[in-house]
């Protein structure tokens, strides 16, 4: 894990030229350093996290998987009639089942008070890293800089919220990021142009305290005990001085690992399992909040 926002993607802007996009998240140049290479654990010399849990098989999923947008696969939970899309971004290990069952207990606390439909797209186009894998430093630094560049993603992932806006009508679509598609939020976040109304992010890797300066929507922040303390302290504290501070949320999960609500969930723990239905309560809580505002 990073220590300091100076090891954090570094992010220029120049390097695409996107005319449809907001302007802000047109262009950015990555450079991934090894800090970086090292933002999931278990590679990080702290913590010890437990490698991605493997399907028991007892959970049936709710959603289905369509095709739209500019996805060839996309898993779909929630109410046909809904006014509200929330756009999905898994972790490196792409569609997995405790992430998606993150969304289905979402979009279920959300029919109670403002019904959301989630769209979960698979911008990493079926090749995510593989768990295999897991804590080999150089193969996650050749996914970062190949399959999941950010300046690659990060325009595909805008212009699928556009899509939901413009040719699914929703009122207001927002997004959802974990680890590496939590950084990809921050960055969506960033620009007052956004097409994502609204944003939450759990254990987000790579954050720099850019990432709370740029911030120009309601943002829900929820990090691990595994994220850099003093980033995530100084994002906290710059989200109270945005003219939208009284829509955000914050909340340092800090007895639980860093991917507790993705893929490295282990619902057989029980803390885990206390902190996963906790934070999908708050989420739901904090979009119900900012998108009936």
């Amino acid at each position: 894990m990073s220590k300091a926002p100076r090891a954090g993607l570094v992010l220029q802007p120049g390097s695409l030229h996107t005319q449809s996009l907001a302007p802000a998240a047109r262009s950015f140049h990555t450079t991934l350093t090894q800090a970086d290479a090292e933002c999931c654990p278990p590679q990080a010399p702290r913590p010890q996290v437990a490698h991605p849990v493997a399907a028991t098989g007892e959970y049936e999923l709710r959603g289905s998987y369509e095709s739209l947008g500019g996805f060839d696969k996309v898993y779909v939970t929630g109410p046909d009639a809904a006014d509200h899309a929330i756009v999905v971004i898994y972790d490196i290990f792409g569609f997995w089942e405790t992430t998606q069952r993150g969304s289905d207990l979402l979009v279920s606390h959300l029919l109670l008070t403002s019904p959301h439909k989630a769209y979960m797209p698979d911008v990493f186009r079926g090749h995510p890293f593989p768990p295999e894998k897991d804590g080999d430093k150089v193969e996650l630094g050749k996914f970062f800089n190949g399959t999941a560049k950010i300046e690659d993603r990060l325009p595909e992932v805008l212009k699928f919220a556009q899509f939901l806006k413009t040719e699914r009508k929703f009122k207001t679509v927002s997004i959802l990021g974990y680890c590496w598609g939590g950084k990809i939020t921050l960055l969506a976040l960033g620009s007052p142009n956004s097409p994502f109304s609204s944003g939450a992010t759990c254990h987000p890797a790579m954050i720099a305290n850019g990432d709370g300066d740029a911030l120009a929507r309601p943002l829900a922040f929820y990090p691990s005990k595994d994220e850099p303390a003093d980033v995530a302290a100084y994002i906290e504290q710059t989200i109270k001085t945005k003219p939208f501070a009284s829509q955000c949320d914050f909340h340092l999960y800090n007895t639980v690992h860093h991917g507790w609500a993705a893929a490295r969930a282990d619902l057989s723990n029980p803390e885990n399992r206390k902190q996963f239905d906790d934070v999908y309560q708050r989420l739901a809580d904090f979009f119900s909040k900012v998108d009936r505002a």
